[in-house]
């Protein structure tokens, strides 16, 4: 508990009395208001009895106190002063209080809410010893014998109120020292885990990305075996890495979540639709249960997906046979939303259950070494769950299965839900039919873009800014575009609209590295059919253009009368994506943009700096360097934001990122 700053003056401290005769608590209440003058002999003797230096003291001096009559209300008002964080530091105490608390108790009680009160137990008589007093309220009880002399008790609360006001002035700067110590020490953790991050992630997006368009190549049953077990090892290791980030984001305070609308719908579509896959490939049963939502929910649609992913990954994990089940319910008029991830799996032990959601624990010593992971997965679901307002517990026997409820609150926006939602539940080896324009002012991203749609069958035609969408968009016949948001001359969005203005009907595809709610609700209000982030997911993209046009498989490819050749330059070709060309036409532009950087941060030109941040958060995590997209993020929402504060210094870190992934820049 927050008990405040200590005063730097005794007389600001706070002094309670309590005793059952009226009389005595008015003297107290005169002596505590002025009513004394200060016997500065009797004071110093005293002072040299306690130790104390001797310090000059005022006339008529006047304290921030409380008279009561009763214990229980002394423990009623230190209880309010430390929730105020004005806590008091003396307490007197009459040692009998009939009918309620004797003194005693009443100290107890005191010292229980705050250890640093000093107690003063003043009395005629006393049922309890000296002796037994003083080994039940150790340090900081002092004992006045009734009659007392009014001067007594002045003396006693201004020392002991400067000395309890020295005491804290005391532990407040060691505080501070050990909390300058900590932010050290955690500013350290961060910087190595973000370094560990970029370090590990690196070589990771290669190692998946390869394994991905390797398996579409021509391989044997044990190569087969020897790849899935590459990718199973690669992606765990990535879930590792964001839950060791995640857990330090916990520690920092740094975890957030939103309050925007999301569409609940599409949420539960994108996690069915990954455990569909996963569930099929275990030989498991997997059933999602959930009604229809008509409008979006608001909340964090992100973070919900999370907790639910969690759930769902630790319940097939555990589950050799059986069925796992998804069911969601909407309690409206409770103003409650609440899911449940039910599995078939071994179970746990009552004697487990209170210590599940613990960070690194598991429900036995052995469950790491027999199915893996690191425990941290339920205690992130459980912190989430928290900052959302809702609360997750678990029911489970062993060896029966375990059933995780969540339940959020449940907020209705007045925002519909997406009327267009076409999901295609394609694979690697998808084709499609059509001619795509894409709209991409990045020579290294247009590129890697053009190569990425002919592999899958496509035939592209690039766009080098908004206008050129323009004219083409109305002068030849297109299935589908692809329209980056942010170009030289004219942007997306304008582009976008003035299409939409003459009647331009065919689908438009937002591809930005903008995935805030805000933007995408630009895009749709703009006239955008579909939102697809940057860098480029190729499942993600499969799935968008299977929304809009016709696939097919190798073997109905090959009918259409497609050549086995142009076939097997597309299986080549996915499987090299990021060659040698694209890596140097990346390195080029890097180059050159980092140049421009430089230049623009030097003349303060900050639309110049977000533009150029923009477009390195684009292609950054494409090309292996997904420190570039995030710092890029960072400066792009620092100047959007109008934080003068550390854009310098972001905007050099980005400088010198870009700077790390050139290999001839210094």
């Amino acid at each position: 508990m927050d008990l405040g700053q200590a005063p730097t003056d005794y007389q600001h401290c706070r002094i309670l009395a309590a005793d059952d005769d009226e009389k005595i608590c008015q003297l107290y209440t005169q002596i505590f208001q002025g009513g004394v003058e200060s016997a500065s002999e009797s004071e110093r003797m005293l002072e040299q009895l306690l130790g104390q230096e001797q310090l000059e003291v005022e006339q008529q001096e006047v304290f921030d106190s409380a008279v009561v009559n009763q214990g229980e209300d002394a423990v009623v008002r230190a209880r309010a002063a430390l929730a105020e964080g004005r806590p008091y530091s003396v307490a007197f105490l009459d040692m009998r209080m009939p009918p309620g608390m004797d003194g005693l108790e009443t100290a107890k009680q005191l010292r229980a809410l705050d250890d640093r009160i000093y107690i003063v137990f003043v009395t005629a008589y006393s049922d309890r010893s000296i002796d037994e007093l003083d080994q039940t309220m150790e340090h900081g009880t002092l004992f006045l014998r009734k009659p007392f002399v009014k001067e007594e008790i002045l003396q006693l609360a201004r020392t002991l109120s400067r000395n309890w006001s020295k005491d804290r002035r005391l532990e407040d700067s060691v505080s501070r020292a050990e909390m300058e110590v900590v932010n050290s020490a955690m500013k350290a953790k961060d910087d190595f885990l973000a370094s560990m991050s970029h370090e590990l992630r690196t070589p990771l997006t290669a190692i998946i990305g390869n394994s991905e368009f390797l398996a579409e190549s021509s391989l044997d049953d044990d190569q087969h075996e020897l790849l899935r077990s590459i990718e199973v090892s690669s992606l765990g290791l990535l879930a590792l890495i964001n839950d060791i980030l995640d857990l330090s984001k916990i520690e920092s305070g740094k975890f957030s979540v939103d309050e925007i609308p999301y569409d609940l719908n599409e949420v539960i579509d994108e996690v069915g639709y990954v455990f569909a896959a996963r569930a099929h490939e275990a030989g498991l049963k997997f059933q999602v249960d959930h009604p229809e939502f008509t409008n979006q929910l608001i909340g964090d649609g992100r973070r919900l997906s999370q907790v639910l992913i969690n759930l769902l990954s630790n319940a097939m994990k555990f589950t050799a046979e059986g069925q796992v089940t998804l069911t969601v319910r909407a309690d409206e008029e409770a103003g409650k939303i609440h899911f449940q991830v039910k599995d078939q799996g071994i179970g746990m032990p009552q004697e487990t259950l209170s210590k599940l959601f613990k960070p690194f624990v598991q429900a036995d010593a052995t469950i790491s070494g027999r199915f893996g992971g690191t425990g941290l997965g339920l205690h992130i679901s459980w912190t989430l769950v928290e900052l959302m307002g809702g609360k997750i517990h678990v029911e489970s026997e062993e060896g029966k299965g375990s059933t995780f409820c969540v339940m959020l609150p449940l907020t209705v926006s007045e925002l519909p839900v997406s009327t267009k939602r076409r999901r295609c539940f394609v694979t690697l080896d998808c084709y499609f039919s059509g001619k795509i324009l894409v709209a991409e002012d990045a020579p290294e991203l247009q590129s890697l873009e053009r190569r990425v749609l002919k592999s899958m069958g496509l035939d592209v035609t690039i766009a080098n800014n908004g206008r050129e969408v323009v004219e083409l968009a109305l002068s030849e016949e297109f299935d589908l575009v692809l329209m980056d948001m942010q170009m030289p001359e004219m942007d997306g969005i304008e582009a976008t609209e003035m299409l939409r203005s003459v009647g331009y009907e065919i689908p438009i595809i937002a591809l930005t590295a903008n995935v805030m709610q805000q933007h995408q609700d630009q895009f749709e209000a703009a006239g955008c059919s579909g939102f697809l982030a940057k860098p480029i997911d190729r499942h993600r993209l499969q799935e968008v253009l299977g929304g809009f046009l016709t696939s097919c498989t190798r073997e109905q490819y090959l009918k259409e009368g497609h050549s086995i050749a142009a076939a097997e330059e597309k299986e080549a070709t996915s499987n090299s994506f990021v060659d040698d060309e694209l890596i140097q036409l990346f390195t080029e532009r890097t180059q050159l943009l980092r140049g421009e950087l430089i230049s623009a941060l030097e003349s303060e030109n900050w639309d110049e700096v977000r533009a150029i941040a923009h477009t390195v958060k684009g292609s950054g995590t494409t090309f292996g360097f997904p420190e570039l997209t995030r710092l890029g993020k960072e400066v792009c929402d620092t100047v959007d934001h109008n934080v003068e504060d550390g854009l310098h210094q972001l905007t050099k870190q980005l400088i010198d990122m870009m700077g790390e992934a050139l290999p001839n820049v210094s």
